[in-house]
């Protein structure tokens, strides 16, 4: 995760940001993503666990996009998914926000734009 965050590439649409960078996961996946809300913006932890499962539902929906043409032995990403905001989000601007991520991502993936 620390490489994630040294090397790896920053997507924008806040208030969500994504660290994405090529890696070698143990298991024939095609992504592993972890996501994080900033303590400083939101103390109480009820808060910043109520946003972490916004965006892992939408994650959930989203990634199939990018995971739909992958076969094992191709590429896999490490991704880590934060979110930037001071107010507490909706489902729908989550939703929104991801997908704009998702979008630029898959892109990116299929110009070969995101490398070590």
């Amino acid at each position: 995760m620390d490489d994630v965050f040294a090397h790896g590439m920053k997507l924008k649409s806040f208030p969500l940001m994504a660290r994405v960078r090529e890696s070698s996961l143990n298991q024939e996946v095609p992504f592993q993503a972890a996501f994080s809300v900033g303590k400083r913006r939101f103390r109480r932890a009820v808060d910043r666990n109520r946003i972490k499962r916004l965006m892992r539902e939408v994650w959930r929906v989203e990634k199939t996009r990018l995971a739909k043409n992958w076969q094992p032995g191709q590429t896999q990403w490490a991704l880590v998914f934060i979110f930037a905001g001071q107010d507490m989000p909706t489902f729908s601007d989550v939703q929104l926000h991801m997908k704009r991520l998702v979008q630029s991502l898959e892109q990116k993936i299929g110009a070969g734009k995101l490398g070590p």
